[in-house]
């Protein structure tokens, strides 16, 4: 059923990581096989669902800093239907990240402006020593980002197997 999983990026340098799987069965049954999912999986894991969409986590007693989130949302492809997830960290981990590197390019861009003024008024450039310091931040994020993908590895294995499993398994009860 599950023929052609399309893992993107799972182990690259993508800092929200993305897989697909084609399938045939309808939203309805799809949402259904990963709520029963969820409830088979309740010492692990715990999800929401609702529509097409859905958010599947780790149980807060063994979450960590870097457990993921997967998202998962059934889209509509021209040939087939297909069970989309992206992995993330918590929101609001997401969310820092997200202001911080935003903060580092407002930095840079305001020490770069700082340095043409500073080079027009015949002064020593100490804004474009700034740049770099902004740079290497921006650097040290991503290495974060990429570590916490690495600690959150089998946790993402897991979902996504989980996921897998769910859309593959055909259900006597329903």
């Amino acid at each position: 059923l599950c023929q052609g999983v399309i893992i993107n990026a799972m182990s690259s340098a993508n800092p929200r990581p993305t897989f697909s799987f084609p399938t045939t069965l309808d939203d309805l049954e799809l949402i259904g096989r990963m709520k029963r999912m969820v409830e088979n999986q309740s010492q692990n894991i715990e999800g929401q669902f609702k529509s097409n969409h859905g958010i599947v986590t780790i149980i807060e007693s063994k979450r960590h800093f870097w457990s993921p989130w997967l998202h998962l949302e059934i889209r509509q492809t021209e040939q087939t239907r297909e069970v989309f997830g992206r992995f993330s960290p918590h929101p609001s981990i997401w969310t820092g990240f997200v202001f911080s590197y935003l903060a580092m390019i407002v930095l840079t861009f305001f020490s770069s402006i700082l340095g043409v003024s500073q080079l027009l008024a015949k002064q020593f450039p100490l804004g474009f020593w700034l740049v770099p310091i902004w740079l290497m931040t921006c650097g040290c994020l991503w290495i974060a980002s990429q570590i916490r993908q690495r600690l959150a590895h089998d946790e993402m294995d897991m979902l996504k197997n989980l996921t897998e499993s769910a859309i593959e398994t055909s259900f006597d009860s329903k």
